[in-house]
């Protein structure tokens, strides 16, 4: 690089930094936890098929620690659930927004009490409460609960949002003034050339290609030197993630401008985020590169079924054609929600036609499938695939983009019930379920409730179930992903393992093995009790301080039961 160029640089990054160092200023907000606050991650990160709607505080692997009301207001929702957000506390505030604080271990003693009293009136640990605004008033920095690991929570961790309260949207918490250190500039990784079309072609090949950065966090380039010779059109892709002060974790950046001889042709900025167009993210993302290598791929090109509202200036969708043979300069600048910005610059050049660029031929992925009986599925579209034993179903609005797609059944792996079948590319993402039709081998009547169709993944050597409905022979489910799919039978009731049962303790481990825990019921000589559950743990408890069990309590009994209905008891007498 010569002397002009490190100066252009690091004027730019002077500049950037001045330019959008005020991004998080706004103030009001009380933290949910005690300072220093540490971020396991951040709003806009890509998660699986959404993007984070919050940040995640850390609690040193630890339960327990004080979580505060952010400012005065009341309790507007209180959601119990063994999945998700786990015991999840909603405060709505007077100045327009709700702050939403989740994965908690307990609540403070009001709230416990109104609580405790809905489920016990409602017969059911898993609710979802809207108290009246004057039922459950709090004061800013007010304690309202203690952090926890419960729902889908991969470890302890305080899981905090901003939502503007009449349209619901999530907010971008760090626009707020909290004590959050970041002075680390974004990593940018890679850029990625991608052909847009059949003819399109990066290097002479039809297939994305990712090039490496190299350099210092904010300031990088890319290992290769010479322009990148792309012919037809084409898109960016850039590898890029955030890391905050004395954290690893990898978090989501906040802005990305894409410049092509100096016009801005792309620009993308996640101040709030919209829980109806969320998962749209799995059209922004490289979906594949996610999902296979975890890498965090933003396309700076939009895919014909895209709604996410991130984008400031997408011109002509992002599509980059190059009409001559001069060198092209195109910058990708990255900042994080404090400004702090990084910068790669590199240049494209039109390749003169060639054999390999320009057959007109797909992809070596897409045209095998094309050889395998694949057919074009449009997204605009209806779309289906049939074979005499497995048909999917496809309504419009399910698919970003165009592809191809088959059924194809796999002779050597069976069920007793049927083929395992692949339906379409399991790196194509769907936005919404579609209709999977299986036909059943013969099965006695008493057995046909009990069928389900299960996805195979095995990569991971693990099965899941799908569910489904039985009519004229076949099972029928919604399923939200291509992939491998069979028929199953589960005649199988869960199991029941005591851990303890006395009036001092009552607690039980309960597992299935196939369609899943749908639901349980404790009563202590015929009266319902609460029993909390803990899918990570496999465990079911209860609290003996809800003061149900006295001296004269005598008979407990336990049922559960699995999504397909089979169900296991369990009953013992108190001496």
């Amino acid at each position: 690089m010569n002397r002009s160029a490190i100066l252009l640089l690091f004027s730019f990054l002077f500049a950037a930094k001045a330019a959008d160092a005020q991004f998080a200023s706004r103030s009001g907000f009380h933290p949910p936890l005690d300072p220093p606050l540490n971020l396991s991650g951040n709003f806009g990160e890509f998660r699986t098929n959404h993007f984070h709607t919050g940040i995640d505080l850390k609690t040193g692997g630890r339960e327990g620690l004080p979580v505060y009301a952010a400012q005065r207001g009341f309790v507007s929702r209180i959601k119990i659930s063994a999945y998700g957000y786990g015991n999840a506390l909603y405060i709505e505030h007077p100045n327009g927004y709700t702050t939403v604080y989740a994965h908690l271990r307990d609540f403070s003693p009001e709230i416990e009490a109104f609580l405790h009293a809905a489920q016990y009136e409602l017969e059911s640990w898993e609710v979802d409460l809207y108290p009246g605004r004057g039922q459950l008033p709090v004061d800013s920095a007010a304690v309202v609960a203690w952090s926890g690991n419960t729902g889908s929570s991969g470890g302890p961790h305080l899981h905090f949002e901003i939502r503007e309260t009449e349209s619901e949207f999530p907010m971008n918490p760090l626009l707020w003034d909290f004590p959050v250190a970041d002075t680390r500039a974004p990593l940018l990784k890679g850029i990625q050339v991608v052909p847009l079309t059949d003819t399109s072609a990066v290097l002479g090949s039809t297939r994305p290609q990712l090039f490496d950065t190299r350099g210092s966090s904010g300031s990088v380039s890319l290992y290769r030197n010479d322009p990148i010779e792309v012919f037809g059109t084409v898109g960016i892709g850039v590898h890029t993630i955030d890391l905050l002060n004395g954290n690893s974790n990898v978090c989501g950046i906040y802005r990305l401008k894409l410049f092509l001889d100096e016009q801005l042709i792309y620009e993308q900025q996640i101040d709030s985020l919209n829980f109806a167009t969320n998962r749209f993210m799995n059209a922004h993302a490289d979906y594949e590169a996610l999902r296979s290598n975890r890498k965090s791929i933003h396309r700076t090109f939009r895919l014909p079924y895209n709604r996410l509202p991130i984008y400031r200036t997408v011109f002509n969708e992002g599509r980059i054609t190059l009409t001559d043979d001069e060198v092209h300069d195109v910058r990708v600048e990255v900042f994080d929600v404090h400004g702090n910005p990084s910068m790669v610059t590199f240049q494209l050049k039109r390749r003169a036609a060639s054999a390999s660029s320009t057959s007109g031929t797909l992809d070596p992925a897409s045209a095998s499938m094309q050889q395998e009986g694949a057919r074009l599925l449009k997204f605009d579209q209806v779309n289906t695939l049939r074979t005499d034993s497995c048909n999917a179903y496809i309504p419009e609005g399910r698919l970003y983009d165009d592809c191809y797609a088959a059924i194809s059944r796999h002779q050597h792996q069976q069920t007793a019930y049927s083929a395992y079948y692949s339906i379409g590319n399991p790196f194509e993402p769907l936005h919404d379920a579609l209709i999977l039709k299986m036909k059943a081998r013969e099965v006695a009547d008493p057995l046909i409730d009990k069928l389900l169709i299960i996805k195979i993944d095995e990569s991971r050597k693990r099965v899941y179930a799908r569910g489904g409905q039985y009519k004229f022979g076949w099972v029928t489910a919604r399923v939200k992903a291509f992939g491998t799919y069979a028929l199953e039978l589960d005649t199988v009731p869960p199991l029941i393992s005591e851990r303890s049962c006395n009036r001092q303790s009552i607690s039980f481990t309960i597992t299935d093995d196939l369609s899943g825990i749908e639901g349980y019921e404790a009563r202590i000589d015929g009266r319902w009790v609460r029993m909390y559950y803990e899918p990570k743990q496999a465990r079911i408890w209860h609290d003996t301080k809800d003061g149900v069990i006295d001296e004269n309590s005598r008979l407990f009994e336990l049922r559960v039961w699995d999504e397909r209905g089979n169900v296991s008891a369990f009953s013992t007498t108190f001496d």
